[in-house]
């Protein structure tokens, strides 16, 4: 008979890199194998629990609602299946299946009356040679130095700006074949590497006291920025804002990062999570990935099978409890947003931070009604 089960999803990716397989080969094997996404049609999916696990099969449905693909749905997520178990094969033949859907909003939610926005950035990769001008324009645009009499009055309501990730860009050391050949010795690299990297580190300094002596700034770490590697990731050290830091208004977050700002609840993350999920799943649009996590109510769920992530014994940090205002990811290819409505009624905007080292663009979302818009800034100067 008909019967449901609960449990962990496991996706066994056939595509999917093999530490074993790596260490046999040669290096230039494993850079010609390096492959943007590890999605096949030969991809299957086991539910599992601390007792047992038994593959599913999206055979023979009889549900009225569309099933979602194998290839939409990754490891590490909790969902409920409606099914009948097939003996002969040894498998669970879905019929229908339940996610645990957007996280019960906050009772009382104070919605600020007054037009007040909050700046989203990320990939400002501060040290960069190129797009010094557009990231010059973007902190005059902010402080209210630049645009119309309009983006002025804008600029004057800005409650918040939150910089989420790659914030600096570190110049890695030379090859040591390629520094031999332009004559260069081991000490000589070094010393061009640490004067590159106190340079970037000032720079980044001094961009943010800019911001902050103006506006409330909170800056998250990034995959690329001097912090660990694992999520969740830990704040960037102060003293590395000697200036910045003298602020009230700077502050360091974490990434993931939850922060409440005049009454709305934002929850963002620098996109190491949502490049991860593009990797090992399928969607037609990018922003749909930001949207499964929320469904799925988790930040990360294919940590630490594909993504890093820090090993935790008493509790799971990427869990979603509560259903954010605005929900965000950062360092992506391009801007994108959706609004999405909650079991309350509660409306949540979705946001795909773009990369400012690639679009020059910033994201202005209105905390008062959530309407979003992209912002760009580019100079004929580079």
């Amino acid at each position: 008979g008909r019967c449901a089960l609960l449990g962990t999803v496991f996706k066994e990716s056939k595509l999917r890199p093999s530490v074993l397989e790596e260490y046999t080969k040669s290096r230039s094997e494993r850079k010609n194998e390096q492959l943007p996404k590890y999605v096949s049609e030969d991809d299957s999916l086991v539910i599992e629990d601390n007792h047992a696990r038994i593959p599913l099969a999206f055979t023979g449905v009889t549900s009225e609602q569309k099933l979602p693909c194998v290839a939409s749905l990754p490891t590490g997520i909790v969902v409920a299946v409606l099914g009948k178990n097939n003996t002969q094969k040894g498998e669970f033949v879905v019929e229908d299946i339940v996610f645990p859907g957007l996280p019960p909003a906050r009772e009382k939610r104070q919605i600020p009356e007054d037009e007040q926005y909050v700046v989203l950035t990320s990939g400002l990769r501060i040290g960069a040679v190129t797009r010094k001008m557009d990231l010059q324009l973007m902190i005059d645009y902010i402080i209210g130095l630049a645009g119309s009499c309009i983006d002025q009055s804008k600029a004057a309501k800005i409650a918040q700006v939150i910089v989420a990730g790659n914030s600096v860009i570190i110049e890695e050391e030379e090859d040591a074949e390629y520094a031999h050949f332009k004559k260069q010795t081991k000490d000589e690299n070094d010393k061009r590497v640490n004067e590159g990297i106190k340079n970037a580190m000032q720079d980044m300094d001094l961009t943010f006291t800019s911001l902050a002596s103006s506006v409330n700034l909170i800056v998250m770490p990034g995959e690329n920025d001097p912090t660990n590697i694992t999520l969740p990731q830990k704040k960037l050290p102060k003293f590395f804002f000697r200036s910045a830091a003298a602020y009230s208004t700077f502050k360091c977050a974490t990434n993931p990062c939850g922060i409440e700002v005049n009454g709305r609840v934002l929850l963002g993350t620098s996109g190491q999570n949502i490049d991860n999920l593009a990797k090992y799943t399928d969607a037609e649009k990018p922003i749909e990935y930001l949207e499964r996590t929320l469904q799925w109510r988790h930040l990360a769920p294919t940590a630490p099978d594909t993504l890093s992530c820090y090993a935790f014994k008493d509790g799971d940090p990427f869990v979603i409890d509560e259903c954010p205002d605005i929900y965000f990811a950062g360092n992506q290819d391009a801007f994108s947003t959706k609004i999405i409505e909650g079991r309350e009624g509660n409306k949540v905007r979705l946001v795909l931070v773009p990369d400012f080292s690639k679009t020059s663009s910033v994201v202005l979302v209105n905390l008062k009604n959530l309407e979003c818009k992209e912002i760009t800034f580019k100079s004929s100067q580079k």
